[in-house]
């Protein structure tokens, strides 16, 4: 009897006993194994569905800039207003806003009877110049000879002068409404005159219809050449003597807000605006992209020191409390890529601690709280995701 009572006692502590065993074991084994607590895995297929990106710590001025804001403008030589030294009725139109235009191209046709008028002006002027002209050189071999009297002569010089005058001038007048006076020359005579763009760019506005009459000197057209936009800048009185010539600017524009530009100071204005307690600053953009339209709205800062701390988005910060956190791709060996049963590759991302520092346009101070290996791909976006990741596998596998 006292032995079945000893084997039931030490049957329960056995059994406690090898419990214990089994969790320190699971322990152990939890401690040894990185992706329990610092580590996360996913598929590149869960990494394109809900578009992870990543990127790396980048070199910019958070603590020393200027703000400023302003608009995209066009230096005046970059832009024309198109009209027609004659009025004429619009008999065709082959451009539309928008359309890239080289200079010299037509953009439109006009007609009206005073063109024929005047290149028939200018056929008579030039038969009679041709006229007056073997009048006035066979006067002057008679009076260079004794034969012909001066007055004569005077009088055929003083015509010949008036006639030739007289067809420069029509011949520069139809230059001017685009017309070639050789082609009229050889009989060739148009009812319409072109007109052309005065400058390489964009079409920004139509001002006519076909059909409509066109005075002389009306707006028709306007021109814009985008690839010498630059930035109107205001900078408010308590920074005026902090922005100089040759400082960079960062901005961002509403249709780029993903994408930073850069610019360059090129003039700093020396008139202060009453009104706005401010002044005018001009930078030139750096390699422009067409897609800057003039009179859109600009949020720059100007970098006024050379003082560069390591940063990222602020979407790469996981904020929990007081402390913040990065994942990181990582590529150590042991962290290679790996496949799973259904042959998918699985990326991993180490979680880091990070302690921040200054913030500026979407921006902040980031520094590891641990050594990371030199150019670390940081994840940008989509850092929520693998947070929410490593949160479901920590309850699963204390589950």
């Amino acid at each position: 009897m006292k032995k079945i009572f000893l084997i039931l006692l030490i049957l329960p502590l056995l059994f406690s006993f090898l419990n214990c065993g089994n969790t320190l074991e699971e322990e152990t084994k939890e401690e040894a194994d990185p992706k329990s607590k610092e580590f996360v895995e996913i598929t590149e297929a869960q990494m394109k569905a809900v578009d992870i990106k990543l990127g790396r710590f980048e070199k910019r001025n958070l603590k020393t800039t200027v703000k400023a804001n302003g608009v995209l403008e066009i230096p005046p030589q970059n832009k024309a207003n198109v009209s027609a030294m004659l009025g004429g009725t619009v008999k065709s139109i082959n451009v539309i806003e928008g359309n890239f235009v080289k200079e010299g191209a037509i953009l439109a046709l006009l007609e009206h009877p005073q063109f024929i008028e005047l290149q028939q002006e200018y056929l008579e002027t030039l038969n009679s110049l041709q006229f007056i002209k073997q009048d006035y050189e066979r006067k002057k071999k008679l009076y260079d000879e004794n034969i012909s009297s001066g007055k004569e002569y005077q009088k055929t010089e003083s015509e010949f002068k008036t006639m030739n005058s007289k067809l420069k001038s029509l011949k520069a007048k139809i230059e001017m409404i685009g017309l070639n006076p050789g082609e009229i020359e050889e009989g060739k005579i148009s009812n319409t005159i072109p007109i052309k763009a005065p400058i390489h760019g964009y079409v920004r506005k139509i001002e006519i219809n076909i059909g409509a009459f066109a005075e002389p000197q009306m707006d028709m057209f306007e021109i814009v050449d985008n690839h010498h936009i630059h930035i109107d800048l205001l900078v408010y009185e308590n920074d005026i003597n902090k922005v100089k010539k040759g400082q960079k600017v960062r901005f961002k524009v509403p249709n780029l807000a993903d994408k930073e530009l850069q610019a360059k100071i090129f003039a700093v204005g020396k008139a202060f605006e009453e009104d706005l307690k401010a002044v005018r600053i001009h930078a030139e953009i750096e390699n422009p992209d067409n897609e800057l339209i003039p009179g859109m709205y600009v949020d720059g800062r100007i970098i006024v020191d050379n003082y560069e701390v390591s940063s990222l988005p602020e979407t790469a910060l996981i904020r929990e409390g007081e402390s913040s956190f990065i994942f990181i791709k990582t590529e150590e060996e042991h962290n290679e890529k790996e496949e799973d049963s259904n042959g998918e590759e699985h990326l991993r991302f180490k979680k880091i601690s990070v302690r921040t520092g200054a913030s500026d346009n979407g921006f902040t101070e980031v520094i590891p709280l641990e050594e990371i290996p030199e150019n670390s791909q940081v994840v940008i976006y989509g850092a929520y995701y693998l947070e929410s990741e490593m949160s479901k596998g920590e309850a699963e596998h204390h589950h």
